[in-house]
C-alpha cells in the first residue's frame, strides 16, 4: 500500500511516511535503460509480452563455485522454507515476543496494555468488527474488545485482563469463556477481571513504575496506581517499536499464510474481472476468496481503482465501471492471526496487455526487478538505495515511451539531473516501500519507512508504481524546469485514453546468509548468470539473493504473460469457497 507525502501526513488525510532522500550514487545493477525500442536487459521480448531475463546484479564473482548446484538449490528452497518458517501455535508464538520485549525493557516495573473496544458504526449498539490495538496483540495474541494486559517487565509473569459480563451477555453475543479457558487459550501466567486492575497493582508491589501506552490506558493507570508509583506513557512505545521492526521466524510464518490467501484473492479477482463490473463487485471477490481460505478480515480497506481511478494512490470510492479497455489496479491484504499481507497487482480488464498499458506495466516491473536486485545483494544497504534504483529504471522506461525527455539535461547523466530535480515524482509520488507487519505500515524506531542499513528479520514491501495524475502533470506543466523533462502533449493523450497507472508490489523479507547455509548459497548464487531467482521467476520458492519473497513463495504472477493466462481460466465461486485454507 503506497505511502502518502510527508504533507498529507501533516494534514492527518493520508497514513505512514515518505521514503525521500537518497544519500548514494546509481547502484551497478540499475544503469541499465529500459526502451520500447531496446528493452531492460532484465526482460527478454516473447511476442506481445516481456518476461525476466537472466540478467544479475553485478556483484564480484565467488572464490570458489557455489556449495549447493542451481538445481539442488531451488530444490533445496522449497524444503528449507517449510521447515524455517514454520506456523507455531498462537500461545507459544506471542509468549516468545513477550518474552522478547521483557529482555528489551530494561526500565524494569510493569507493563500495561489494553485492546481498545470496537468502533461504533451507528447507533447504540451497532459496532464495527473489532480489531485490537496491534501492539495489544504482539504481546497476547488476543482479539478480544475491552482485555487488557499486565506483564511483569523482570519476571515476565503475564496477567490477562478480562471485562465482568452481565448474564444477558450469553444469549446477546454468545457463551463466555470461562478465566480457565481464557488462560489455556492464550499462554496466560494468571487471569483476573479489570475491575480487580487497582488491587492487582497493588498486590505487585507499591512503588514500581507501571508504563502503559499512551492514550486512555496511561489515563486509566492515573487514577488506579498505587502512591509511590510512576506511569509512564513513552518508554513502553519506543521499546514495542524497536522489537516490532525485527520479525521473528514465526511471524514471518504469519506474514507468508496471508500472502497465500491474499494472492489466491488477487488471482480470483483477475479470473472473474470482466468488462461491465464495478470496482466494488471485484473488492466482493477479493473478501470472499480471502476468507474461504483462512484469512478472515482485510488488513486495510482494499484499494480497487480501474482505468482513471488507478491513478488515485488511496483510492476509496470503489464505485467505478470497469471498461473493457481499462487497467485495474489492485492494493489488497489480507490478515492471517492478525498480521497482514500487502500485495498490489495491475491487471487489463480484458485480459490481454496492449499498447501503452503494456509498456508501462513492463517499465514498473523492470523497475521493482531493480530495487529487489539492490535488496538481494550482499553488503549494506537501505530502502532508499532501492528506491533510487527503482526510480532510475522507471524513468528509463518512461523515456522508451515517449513521455519524457533526456534533451533537457546538460551534462553526462540526464538521469542525475532527473533525480535531482525529482522528476520522477510527476509519474511515482510514494515511496519504494515500508515495514509490514500487525500493520500495513508497520512501526520502528524510525517509522514505517526504514532509515540506515537494512537487518535481516526486517520485512518491507517492495511497490514501484507509475500514474498519469492530472493534478501532477499540471504542477509540472508550471514548472519550466519539470515541463522541459515531459512529453505532456503524449501524457496527456494517455489520460484522456483512461490510462490511470500501474503498481507492483510484493512483501519481501531480509535473511542473514552468516546464519543459514542455503541463504548463503543462493547469495553466492547471485553471481551466477545461469541461475536466476532460486524456483525460477515463475517458481515458488520465493528465495533470491538474501531476500525471501513472500509473495513470490505464494505463487502470485506478475510476469504479463503469466498475468494474462491466469485471466483466460474461468473463476467458479463454488471451487473458491470450498477451497482448503493456507495453513
Amino acid at each position: 500500500m503506497a505511502l502518502a507525502s510527508s504533507s498529507l501526513r501533516a494534514l492527518g488525510s493520508a497514513r505512514g511516511a515518505d521514503a525521500a532522500g537518497w544519500p548514494c550514487a546509481l547502484p551497478r545493477s540499475s544503469a541499465a535503460a529500459f526502451a520500447s525500442a531496446a528493452p531492460h536487459p532484465g526482460f527478454a521480448s516473447t511476442g506481445a509480452v516481456a518476461t525476466r531475463a537472466t540478467a544479475r546484479p553485478a556483484v564480484s564473482a565467488p572464490t570458489a563455485p557455489p556449495a549447493i548446484s542451481p538445481a539442488a538449490l531451488a530444490a533445496a528452497a522449497a524444503d528449507w522454507s517449510q521447515q524455517r518458517f514454520r506456523v507455531v501455535p498462537a500461545a507459544e508464538q506471542f509468549r516468545e515476543l513477550r518474552q522478547k520485549v521483557c529482555g528489551e525493557f530494561l526500565a524494569g516495573g510493569l507493563l500495561y496494555l489494553e485492546a481498545g473496544e470496537a468502533p461504533p458504526r451507528n447507533g447504540s449498539d451497532v459496532f464495527h468488527r473489532h480489531r485490537s490495538c496491534s501492539n495489544f496483540v504482539y504481546m497476547t495474541g488476543c482479539e478480544q474488545p475491552g482485555f487488557a494486559a499486565l506483564v511483569d517487565a523482570e519476571t515476565g509473569h503475564f496477567t490477562l485482563l478480562v471485562p465482568r459480563l452481565p448474564e444477558e451477555a450469553a444469549y446477546w453475543v454468545g457463551a463466555v469463556p470461562s478465566l480457565e479457558q481464557l488462560q489455556a487459550q492464550y499462554g496466560a501466567d494468571s487471569v483476573a477481571y479489570t475491575d480487580e486492575l487497582k488491587a492487582l497493582l497493588a498486590s505487585r508491589g507499591g512503588g514500581r513504575d507501571v508504563h502503559a501506552l499512551a492514550g486512555a490506558g496511561a489515563e486509566r493507570l492515573k487514577g488506579v496506581a498505587p502512591a509511590g508509583s510512576r506511569v509512564t506513557s513513552d518508554l513502553l512505545t519506543a521499546c514495542l517499536d524497536r522489537c516490532r521492526a525485527i520479525k521473528s521466524d514465526a511471524e514471518v510464518a504469519c506474514l507468508l499464510a496471508a500472502n497465500r490467501a491474499s494472492g489466491a484473492a488477487h488471482t480470483d479477482m483477475w479470473r472473474a474481472c470482466r468488462p461491465g463490473l464495478r470496482e466494488y463487485q471485484l473488492e466482493a471477490v477479493f473478501s470472499l476468496s480471502s476468507r474461504c481460505r483462512g484469512a478472515p478480515q482485510a488488513g486495510y480497506p482494499p484499494i480497487v481503482g480501474s482505468g482513471p481511478n488507478a491513478g488515485v494512490m488511496h483510492y476509496e470510492a470503489c464505485d467505478g465501471l470497469v471498461a473493457g479497455h481499462h487497467l485495474v489496479l489492485v492494493d489488497a491484504g489480507a490478515e492471517w492471526r492478525c498480521y497482514t499481507a500487502d500485495i498490489s497487482r495491475t491487471f487489463p480488464a480484458s485480459g490481454r496487455f496492449e499498447g501503452a498499458s503494456r509498456d508501462l506495466y513492463g517499465a514498473v516491473l523492470a523497475a521493482q526487478y531493480a530495487a529487489l536486485d539492490v535488496l538481494a545483494a550482499p553488503g549494506e544497504v537501505t530502502l532508499q538505495d532501492a528506491d533510487r534504483a527503482s526510480r532510475a529504471v522507471l524513468l528509463e522506461g518512461l523515456l522508451g515511451m515517449g513521455l519524457v525527455r533526456r534533451e533537457a539535461a546538460s551534462g553526462s547523466s540526464w538521469i542525475e539531473a532527473a533525480l535531482d530535480l525529482k522528476l520522477d515524482r510527476t509519474f511515482m509520488p510514494h515511496g519504494i516501500g515500508h515495514h509490514l507487519g500487525l500493520d500495513v505500515h508497520d512501526v520502528s524506531d524510525t517509522g514505517p519507512v526504514p532509515k540506515g542499513p537494512l537487518r535481516p528479520g526486517t520485512v518491507v514491501t517492495v511497490e514501484p508504481g507509475a500514474y498519469l495524475i492530472p493534478p501532477l502533470l499540471a504542477k509540472a506543466r508550471a514548472d519550466p524546469k519539470l515541463a522541459a523533462f515531459i512529453n505532456l502533449d503524449a501524457c496527456d493523450a494517455l489520460v484522456r485514453q483512461g490510462l490511470g497507472g500501474v503498481r507492483i508490489e510484493d512483501n519481501v523479507v531480509l535473511l542473514d546468509p552468516a546464519s543459514d547455509p542455503v541463504v548463503a548459497a543462493a547469495v553466492e548464487g547471485m553471481a551466477d548468470s545461469d541461475m536466476g531467482p532460486v524456483g525460477g521467476t515463475a517458481g515458488t520458492a520465493g528465495l533470491y539473493g538474501r531476500l525471501y519473497n513472500l509473495t513470490m513463495a505464494a505463487g502470485v504472477p506478475k510476469e504479463m504473460a503469466a498475468v494474462e493466462e491466469v485471466m483466460l481460466e474461468d473463476w467458479r465461486p463454488a471451487e473458491c469457497m470450498l477451497g482448503a485454507p493456507v495453513v
